[in-house]
């Protein structure tokens, strides 16, 4: 139904006045009886037409009967010879939003174009039947119409609700890779550094102060970043999440140093480009979940930690001296977002085992024109 509070609501309504002034004064105005005896019901039904034209959107079935019936009596008493145009115009709206109703409406408006047919047939020679036929093409122009716009109009809707699924999903998804990234990682060396403060031998007092005070600054950390996240969220962010990551060149040095805390023997060549935020975001999760995964699943004593370009391509590389992954690899939910996350800057990632024992994880990004 139209909304009375919109501007192009007063220009339909223009429309439908020309519309009804130009139907009366061509069909319905030259042939009116003037002092006859029918000239009361040609009038009225003149006056009838003009008022389902301008209520058509507002009542189009109750409209599309009116005009049609009106028009019907104009033809019987001699008062009109409106091929049933004001009839075909209510029958585009009711056309539009066919339901059940709607169609034995169409049906019943056709049935009484066909009566008048018959009526014209039986009694008023063949320019009367003549028009008959006009009005049923035009009421068929109408309402195939109407019934075309009401299938692209539903085909336009059924796409929007598909791309509002799919940035549904697309926002789901960046949401679990973020919170399971942000917080895992953090609880995971959270943990590890708790574990390594627990069981070394001789740990004093002021050790222990300096570890509990990493732990706290991490936890920090982590829940800034959530909050972050959830900022852009709320704010409806394109991509929200690919801008709480820090610079690259300042996070990853602070991953490797988590992982040597947790008790890991970390090796790194960290030669980074100028990178877009968008891939130094990437870059910086893949190495937090990388890390995060030798930590707790990898039972390695160290790893080695590769950033570098090579040849337009960079590649992030960790390699781990633990027990390698099984022979069919589980992609759970850390793997699965490293890999959504490279697929979604146009590269690839590969998890393996490492020659001579352990794991590795490779990503290789393209960089042209990503500076």
């Amino acid at each position: 139904m139209r909304d009375d509070r919109t501007g192009g609501v007063a220009v339909s309504w223009f429309v439908d006045a020309v519309v009804a002034l130009v139907v009366v004064a061509a069909f319905w105005v030259p042939f009116v009886p003037r002092g006859a005896a029918g000239a009361p019901v040609a009038v009225g039904a003149c006056v009838v037409v003009g008022g389902a034209v301008l209520l058509r959107w507002r009542w189009p079935t109750a409209a599309t009967l009116a005009a049609a019936a009106a028009t019907a009596v104009g033809w019987a008493v001699g008062a009109s010879s409106d091929p049933m145009t004001a009839a075909a115009w209510c029958l585009y709206p009711l056309a539009l939003r066919a339901g059940g109703g709607a169609r034995r409406a169409g049906r019943l408006a056709g049935g009484v174009v066909a009566a008048a047919g018959v009526l014209a047939a039986t009694s008023a020679g063949s320019s009367l039947v003549q028009r008959v036929l006009v009005s049923g093409i035009a009421l068929g122009v109408a309402w195939l119409l109407g019934r075309a716009e009401a299938r692209r109009a539903e085909a336009v809707r059924l796409a929007a609700d598909r791309a509002a699924q799919v940035e549904r999903m697309r926002t789901q998804a960046a949401t679990a890779r973020e919170v399971h990234d942000v917080v895992g990682h953090a609880l995971t060396f959270i943990r590890a550094e708790a574990d390594v403060a627990r069981n070394l031998p001789g740990t004093d007092e002021q050790e222990l102060r300096a570890s509990l005070a990493d732990i706290e600054q991490r936890a920090r950390d982590a829940l800034e970043e959530v909050q972050a996240f959830v900022r852009e969220l709320r704010a409806g962010v394109p991509g929200a999440g690919a801008t709480t990551a820090a610079d690259p060149a300042q996070a990853l040095p602070g991953l490797v140093a988590a992982a040597r805390a947790g008790g890991l023997r970390v090796t790194s060549r960290l030669d980074l480009p100028d990178l877009d935020a968008a891939t130094g975001h990437v870059v910086v999760r893949v190495v937090q979940e990388a890390l995060s995964n030798v930590v707790r699943h990898a039972v390695a004593s160290g790893c080695e930690v590769v950033v570098r370009e090579r040849h337009d391509v960079l590649e992030v590389r960790v390699d781990d001296d633990g027990r390698g992954p099984a022979d069919t690899p589980s992609w759970g939910a850390g793997l699965t977002g490293m890999r959504e996350r490279v697929a979604a800057v146009g590269g690839e990632l590969t998890v393996g085992r490492r020659p001579g024992g352990g794991t590795r994880v490779h990503a290789r990004i393209p960089l042209e024109g990503r500076r």
